[in-house]
């Protein structure tokens, strides 16, 4: 049986008016979130596990100058405001759980000319959700990609690396 996976981007958000987190999710048959806490608490209370084996979360890094492959979840959200103007922090996310959680989709062997592992996911909505994704489905493969500016590397290309991770995770 071949793996479901589950693809989620984000919207737009400050400067960035088309995220290209958002247009890889859409290619991928995936969804797009609104960069507020709201949205991804309501999109994490509405997500059924037996429905996906594998979730593939992307959001867009300002001065990322390849991929990365998130591999830690922090228990962390700073004091940057949504795009409704909740500021959910700074402090822990659940104070029920530790410091850091492991990822559980991305590994040694994945990295490229255009991607690489890293240890930050940031302390943003990113971060937000892979760290509740992680402690949510401690069982499923779960991943969060850092993608870079279109500027920096363009939607096709961005587009064909994704593919290339999702290939060679396989």
């Amino acid at each position: 049986m071949a793996e479901r996976i589950l693809v989620t981007g984000f919207g737009a958000f400050r400067d960035i008016g088309e995220n290209p987190s958002g247009w890889l999710s859409t290619q991928l048959g995936g969804e797009v979130l609104e960069v507020s806490f709201a949205a991804v608490d309501a999109f994490l209370a509405e997500l059924d596990e037996d429905t996906f084996d594998i979730w593939l979360m992307m959001g867009v890094h300002g001065s990322a100058e390849r991929m990365h492959l998130e591999t830690v979840g922090r228990n962390f959200v700073g004091a940057g405001a949504d795009v409704r103007g909740v500021v959910a922090g700074p402090g822990a996310i659940d104070v029920s759980y530790p410091p850091a959680l492991s990822g559980t989709l991305f590994e040694e062997g994945l990295e490229g000319e255009n991607a690489c592992l890293t240890v930050d996911a940031g302390a943003y909505l990113c971060n937000y959700l892979y760290f509740q994704g992680l402690a949510r489905f401690p069982d499923k493969r779960v991943g969060f990609l850092h993608v870079p500016l279109v500027e920096v590397m363009g939607f096709e290309d961005q587009l064909d690396e994704v593919l290339r991770i999702l290939n060679d995770m396989s």
